[in-house]
């Protein structure tokens, strides 16, 4: 149980951490094609000291290239985020858990009945003094970070960091090396990294890649996205506001399965499966030679490898909202 929740907790914080550019057009924002209604955002100060806190309703879907066509609606949660004392803290309120919730301050998770308030886990999910948390633990990801002191932090660990220019964009990446990452008995954590846009100082993307167990190669990569919101009545007085997450999982099987026959049909697409006329369909019927499969697996099926894009879409976002309250749990 405790292995099982410890690993929702990773998958969750990993979603927290993520990248893109500033995105207004709907033709370029993927997150658009699951609604496109206006952005629902209410300040609750004037904003001009940034994001302090964060609140919204995450709508979940997500696609596994072997087995969907589109993205599907998987489950909802409310996500809160607020920094205390120095602190970036943040809950999850899960809608199809009964009343469980997750609080986490970067080091410790505890899992709670949000209706009791009961405590039935908690977990260590990080060090303070880690690189990770030293670099992103007193920052939120929610708007603009502050690239100067993240630029000092990675200096004084001497982590690998260069400039480049993709596209437009001016770019600073940072590696992470292996002595420094998290692991555990199961997964072998071999290369973290964060990018930053230097001239928005926005966080972009985050990429992870484990080696499983069974030696499959998962490679995580996250990706924030963000649009110019106004916190005044004035379009002038804009920032950028993070309104969702798309996360690409890429798994690598590292060889086939044996026993499959080599020279059977692949389908990669719909527009592989051969077509028939309606009276060869009603012959193949008559004579019970042919019966409807419930899915279809794309690909070759003696190949275990797929990427599954998970779409996280943020809405009714409230910002510097006072939520102190929600978190006094993480103490007691």
């Amino acid at each position: 149980m405790k292995k099982n929740m410890a690993l929702l907790l990773l998958t969750a914080v990993i979603f927290l951490f993520g990248c893109n550019n500033v995105l207004d057009e709907i033709a370029t924002n993927p997150l658009r094609q699951f609604s496109d209604e206006p952005i629902n955002i209410t300040w609750h100060d004037n904003g001009e000291a940034g994001v302090q806190s964060f609140q919204a309703n995450v709508y979940v879907y997500s696609k596994n290239n072997r087995t969907d066509t589109h993205a599907n609606f998987r489950n909802m949660y409310t996500l809160s985020s607020s920094t205390i004392d120095n602190r970036i803290l943040t809950r999850i309120d899960f809608d199809n858990m009964l009343y469980s919730s997750v609080i986490s301050d970067g080091e410790e998770a505890v899992v709670f009945d949000r209706v009791t308030e009961e405590i039935s886990h908690r977990l260590p999910i990080g060090d303070a003094n880690s690189p990770l948390n030293r670099i992103f633990g007193n920052q939120s990801t929610m708007s603009r970070v502050n690239l100067s002191l993240i630029r000092a932090e990675a200096s004084r660990l001497s982590l690998s960091m260069r400039e480049e220019t993709v596209g437009n964009i001016n770019q600073l990446v940072i590696d992470i090396p292996f002595g420094m990452l998290p692991q555990n008995d199961l997964d072998s954590i071999i290369s973290s990294r964060a990018t930053f846009d230097t001239t928005n100082e926005l966080l972009l993307e985050t990429e992870m890649v484990m080696i499983r167990e069974d030696l499959t190669t998962v490679r995580t990569t996250a990706i924030p996205i963000y649009e110019e919101l106004s916190y005044t009545d004035a379009d002038t007085n804009t920032i950028p506001i993070r309104i969702g997450t798309i996360t690409i999982i890429d798994s690598k099987a590292p060889s086939l399965i044996e026993g499959f026959e080599r020279n059977r049909a692949i389908i990669n697409s719909f527009d592989d499966i051969p077509y028939i006329n309606e009276d060869d369909f009603e012959e193949l019927l008559a004579t019970n030679s042919i019966h409807e499969l419930p899915s279809i697996t794309f690909g070759d099926p003696a190949d275990l490898s797929f990427i599954e894009t998970i779409y996280e879409v943020y809405k009714d976002i409230e910002i510097n909202l006072d939520q102190e309250f929600l978190f006094r749990i993480i103490n007691k």
